[in-house]
C-alpha cells in the first residue's frame, strides 16, 4: 500500500492534473445546469415529457451551457448529479408520495419547460 505522504507536492499536482483532463476527476457541476436536467428527469419520472417539453428543456439546457461555458465534462458531471438526485428522491419518495412529487415538483418542472417552448 502506498503512503500518500510520499508524494511530492507537485507530484500531486501533476497526477491530479492528468487525471482531469483524462475525465477521470469529477467536473466543477454548474447548478442552474443540474437543476435544469433534475427537473427533466422528474418530468420523465412522472411521464410528463412530450415533444414541447423537450424543446423547452434542450432550450434551457443550451442557454446555459452558452452562458457558463460549460464543457463536456462539466456537462456529463451536471447529467450524472442531476440523475442521481432524481433517483433518490423517487426512491425515497415510496409508492404513495410519488403521486404527490408528480403532481407538485414533477408539474411544475413540466410546465416551465413547456412555457419555453414557445
Amino acid at each position: 500500500m502506498h503512503n500518500i505522504s510520499r508524494w511530492s507536492r507537485g507530484g500531486l499536482v501533476t497526477l491530479m492534473l492528468s487525471l482531469h483532463m483524462a475525465g477521470l476527476v469529477a467536473a466543477e457541476v454548474s447548478e442552474a445546469l443540474s437543476k435544469t436536467y433534475y427537473e427533466f428527469e422528474v418530468a420523465g419520472y412522472c411521464g410528463l415529457v412530450t415533444d414541447r417539453i423537450a424543446t423547452g428543456f434542450r432550450s434551457a439546457a443550451h442557454r446555459i451551457i452558452d452562458r457558463e461555458g460549460i464543457d463536456d465534462n462539466g456537462l456529463q458531471a451536471a447529467r450524472m448529479h442531476a440523475w442521481k438526485a432524481a433517483h433518490a428522491e423517487w426512491q425515497n419518495r415510496g409508492l404513495g408520495g410519488f403521486k404527490n412529487w408528480c403532481r407538485t415538483e414533477g408539474k411544475a418542472a413540466a410546465d416551465r419547460f413547456e412555457s419555453l417552448s414557445q
